[in-house]
């Protein structure tokens, strides 16, 4: 398929809390957030989103939004260096067709020059997340045991890191 994959700008707020509602409702052990956080921010909240610190992307098939994730970086000079990726979810329709990877390619692309290496969590059963980043060049770093809590049930999350400086 052939895909568009852009930083995701105010105006695509919409689109961007519709897909994020989607994978929170979805696959809640997935996220940190909860659905009910995010399902209560306005449309203009979205937009500060999208307008703020992180810088979001995603994947389009024509005027429809099928993926994002969202890249950020430590706020002090201790941790300035790193980089997070989060919020990624893709939706079914296009999982498997190569949108995931051209997202993360975008978010790397983006980091690059502004921190040394990216970091993110991924719960420890999902092995098509833990395959897709780790074709990404992320390694596993740790774990973090019932980092998410839901319900009555503990999830354990992978820490995993990609370098991005060529000293390493």
């Amino acid at each position: 398929m052939n895909y568009e994959i852009r930083r995701l700008i105010p105006d695509d707020a919409e689109k961007v809390r519709e897909v994020r509602l989607e994978g929170l409702r979805l696959h809640p052990e997935a996220f940190s957030r909860d659905y009910e956080q995010d399902e209560q921010l306005s449309l203009d909240d979205w937009r500060m989103r999208l307008d703020g610190g992180w810088a979001w992307f995603g994947g389009f098939e024509g005027e429809m939004l099928l993926g994002i994730a969202a890249f950020g970086r430590g706020d002090s000079s201790k941790t300035r260096h790193v980089g997070h990726l989060g919020a990624m979810y893709v939706r079914k329709i296009a999982r498997g067709t190569g949108l995931a990877d051209g997202i993360i390619e975008a978010v790397l692309d983006h980091a690059m020059g502004k921190v040394e290496q990216v970091q993110l969590t991924v719960t420890a059963g999902n092995i098509r997340a833990l395959k897709l980043y780790e074709r990404c060049g992320f390694k596993i770093v740790g774990t973090l045991p019932r980092a998410l809590l839901i319900g009555d049930k503990y999830y354990d999350e992978h820490l995993m890191a990609r370098p991005l400086s060529t000293s390493d």
